[in-house]
């Protein structure tokens, strides 16, 4: 007798509550990205960012969920788009304030991997 598995398919009722955020599309883990986020993004923005936006700022950068949620204003990274992702043209100077506020500027080698993780999909990988 093989493992009993728990019927599939929508469980909601319409008195579910509906989200605080709409959820972004994200490119799936895997392909051909060369940029992790757990390796190389996400330890990027607990050093540079979570200080301010981990709680307050209105934008949390603590996890991939949060970044993709984006802030009060919306979403904050387009995946395939840096140029038009706020994150990533607030970092490299592009839209005003840049970030990190009241800090040193990220290096050009920080910025340019979260462009080519936008530009790759902003995979959760």
């Amino acid at each position: 007798m093989g493992p009993m598995h728990p019927p599939m398919g929508p469980m909601m009722s319409e008195s579910a509550p509906t989200p605080a955020v709409t959820p972004v599309p994200t490119a799936t883990p895997g392909g051909t990205a060369t940029v992790s986020y757990r390796r190389d993004i996400q330890p990027l923005f607990d050093q540079r960012c979570v200080s301010c936006h981990g709680g307050s700022a209105g934008l949390w950068l603590d996890r991939y969920e949060h970044v993709m949620a984006g802030s009060s204003r919306g979403a904050v990274v387009i995946p395939g788009d840096p140029e038009a992702s706020e994150l990533y043209r607030r970092v490299a100077g592009l839209s005003q304030p840049a970030m990190p506020l009241g800090g040193p500027p990220l290096s050009s080698e920080e910025i340019s991997l979260i462009r080519t993780w936008i530009a790759e999909g902003a995979p959760n990988n």
